[in-house]
Order: C-alpha cells, then structure tokens, then sequence
C-alpha cells in the first residue's frame, strides 16, 4: 500500500564524482522542516553515500505518495536516470522536480516528472503536498489546480502547459521559516569523511539569500538578486544545533555574506558575546572591508575567507561584469592576512575575449599572492547566466557531473590541452612555492 508520505531527494553519488560536495542539502532540509511543520511525514534521501541501486531500493520500500528530487545542472543526469528507475518501481507516485535546473528549463522535465516547481520551494511546495495528500481524489485535485495559488508551478494539463510566475519571498518570510531539518545518520558520515580529510567537521549553513551583482558567468535562479537577512537569534539558535549534532566548523555557504557590513558585524559581535568556540570559513567579496572589521571577523573565530579573484587583468574582469579590479583584489588578500586570516582564491581561464598575454597575467597574479589555496578553472557557460547566452556551440550534451574538470562545454579559442597544462604547471610552482616558505632560513 502506497505511504502517505513524502520524500525529498538529493541525486547526488559520492561515488560518481568524489570531489568536495560532501556538505548536508540544504534546500531539501528546509522543505522537510516546513512540512514536519505540517504533521506530514517525510524522508530526506540523500544519496551522497550510497549506491544508485541502493537508492533505488530504500525509496521503493517507502512506498511514499510523493518524491520531490533537487536537481542541479551537475546531478541532472543521476536524476533522470532516478526518475525513470523509480517509475518503474513506484508507477502510482507523483514525482516533482525542483532547482536550478528545473527553474531555468521546466519544459525539459517533461513527460518523464510529474510537475515541477520553480525558484524558491518554500511553503509553496509543502502546502501543495498538504493538498495533494489531503485529497481524496487524486486526479480530480490536479485537473482542478489553480496555477496562481501555487507561484512558480509548472505542469502539463490534457497536454497543455499550465503555469505561474515564481516568486521570491520577502525577508519577513524567510524569517520567520523553521530551522533547516538537519538530523539522521548522515551526520556521522559527513564527520567521518572530513575528519578523514581534514582533521575538522564542518557543515555548511546559509544565512542570507540573493546576490544583487550581475557577475557575467554566474546564474541565480532560484534566490535571485533581492538580497535578504535573517534573525540573529535564529541564526544562533541553528549554529548551537549544529554544534550539537557533533559538527566543529561552518562553511558559512552565503554568495554575499560579506556584502552587508552591519550584518556581518553584528554577526561577529553575537558570536563573541555568546562565546561560541566554532570556527568558519565563508566567501567574500573583494571590497567594502576594512581592517577593523576583518579582525573581528578572526576574532569571532573566521579561519579562511574564499575570494574569487577570476582574473590579473582588469580588462577581462570588466568582460566578466566584476565590478571589481585586481587591485581590489590584492589589496583583499593583504587585508585578510594582516588580520590573520587565511585565503583562497579562485581563478578563471580562457575567458571568452581574453588571450594568451591575460591568461598569463592571472597566473602571475595568483604566484605572486600570499594565497594559503588557489583553484583555476575554464568559464563554465552555467544555463540561466549572461555567459551562457553569449557563447556558441554549447554542449547540451556535455559532462557537466564532473567538479573542477579544465574541458571546455562550449567553442573556444584556447586550445584545451595548452591551457590544462599551464594550469598544471602553475599549480606545481605554487605548491613548490609554499613548501618553500615553510623552510626556516639558516641563522647567522
């Protein structure tokens, strides 16, 4: 018999690609929040440390009426392939999509999904499932779905296409949503892998929502560019719980934590006054701090800051849409390490429109900085984003599942090889450079 229930999947497979992804899911923890908020039952199946088969078979012994699956472009193919095996399995439960993916092409999901939900999920997506499973007619209740009650639904009815427009919900709302659902016993997998990797366990939080920068290869279509912030208190009260779920370090996950200094301050100030003895690392923007507060960012217990630096010459980052500069970009990097706090920095190479000569510049620039981690990747024409539109001949096709692979999806200038091998080679220069810089010098 068919479980009155509801479960949420994350298609991601260690196994098939086992580079950093390691953290919680946490769009589809909030969603089984608001519907434990509901009395609904539901089951998070993260598929991080399991087989597809063993997936396949957890989720067809639940039995649910629902399964909702998360899907971004780099686990869109884990989620079809899942969609297809569990139809086989469980012909009479309504399967949806939600994310990224599906918020940029929802007509892509077609037959094989049931509906699909765009941009954010948050209570529009649980009190669909309250009115689904509290219908005693099915199919009566889809044919009678007014599209407009349920922003950002998208759906096929007697072969057309039914659908409203999503909505991104205001900062009172986010605010006043309940704690992301974060226990089960993939918390003692997590710990263990990045205990195994890093002597640490940390786990990723969000805070604020939305980016208001136009950055021309990034794609945000699911939090928008309206920039929200929550509740201190809330906050705090989810950082106490991840403490006490075993985890010791944040991976503060936010595109624009350090876009508003009063929040990002305040947030400081609480974590000192609470003495809460838990590190993190988060990303940042190259401008708008200073060393004051940067040292109390260290204070209130930052370890690392990302920054992504992209380019050494100004010229591609005005192509890119930056809105920042190189300078911008050292003087960041001396900031955060005058305050005692490490950096990594992300590069971009083989933009469209810049040369070899550029090429080399972000190179030099990434030598010459006191960087404790450097990444270099090709543009990544991300569907939804400026850059995606700009170039030709994408690969619809393409492996897009692979983390940190230098292999062009689009028609590029660079050759491909080359550009693999100097990042190879300024990779090996740097390692080279910092163990260098742990060699006491000889006294005299």
């Amino acid at each position: 018999m068919i479980e009155n229930r509801v479960a949420l999947v994350y298609p991601y497979f260690r196994e098939k690609d086992p580079i950093e992804k390691l953290f919680l899911p946490l769009g589809i923890a909030y969603l089984a929040s608001q519907l434990k908020e509901m009395d609904i039952p539901v089951t998070i199946a993260d598929c991080t440390f399991e087989s597809f088969d063993e997936a396949v078979e957890k989720l067809a012994l639940l039995n649910p009426s629902i399964i909702g699956i998360s899907i971004m472009i780099s686990n869109s193919r884990n989620a079809f392939a899942l969609e297809r095996a569990l139809r086989v399995r469980l012909p009479n439960t309504f399967i949806l999509a939600g994310g990224p993916l599906p918020t940029l092409y929802p007509e892509r999901f077609f037959p094989e999904f049931d509906l699909v939900f765009c941009g954010e999920g948050d209570l529009i997506m649980p009190a669909f499932c309250r009115d689904y499973l509290k219908s005693d007619d099915k199919t009566k209740f889809l044919m009678q779905i007014d599209p407009e009650n349920y922003p950002g639904i998208f759906f096929k009815r007697e072969k057309v296409l039914c659908s409203s427009p999503p909505i991104h919900h205001s900062q009172e709302i986010i605010r006043s949503l309940p704690l992301p659902y974060r226990k089960g016993n993939q918390n003692a997998l997590y710990q263990y892998f990045w205990r195994k990797e890093t002597q640490c366990r940390p786990t990723t939080i969000m805070m604020t929502r939305g980016c208001p920068y136009t950055c021309e290869f990034c794609s945000k279509p699911v939090w928008g560019s309206d920039f929200r912030t929550p509740l201190l208190d809330k906050v705090f009260e989810e950082i106490i719980e991840i403490k006490g779920l075993g985890y010791d370090q944040l991976w503060i996950a936010d595109d624009s934590f350090t876009l508003d200094m009063n929040f990002l301050i305040a947030f400081c100030q609480e974590k000192i006054e609470r003495n809460i003895l838990m590190s993190w690392t988060c990303l940042s923007r190259t401008k708008g701090l200073d060393l004051k507060t940067a040292e109390l960012m260290k204070q209130a217990g930052c370890v690392k800051v990302y920054l992504g630096l992209e380019s050494g010459s100004d010229e591609v980052l005005a192509l890119m849409k930056k809105n920042t500069t190189v300078q911008n970009g050292i003087d960041a990097v001396n900031l955060f390490q005058r305050a005692g706090i490490k950096t990594a920095g992300f590069f971009i190479v083989g933009y469209p429109g810049e040369t070899w000569d550029t090429v080399q510049k972000t190179f030099d620039l990434a030598l010459s900085l006191t960087l404790d981690e450097i990444f270099f990747n090709v543009p990544i024409p991300l569907p939804g984003s400026p850059l995606f539109s700009r170039v030709v001949g994408v690969d619809q096709q393409g492996d897009w599942e692979k983390a940190s692979d230098v292999k062009f999806l689009y028609d590029s200038d660079f050759d491909e090889d080359a550009l693999k091998q100097a990042i190879k080679s300024t990779m090996l220069e740097f390692e080279n450079r910092k163990s260098q810089s742990f060699i006491e010098e000889p006294k005299t």
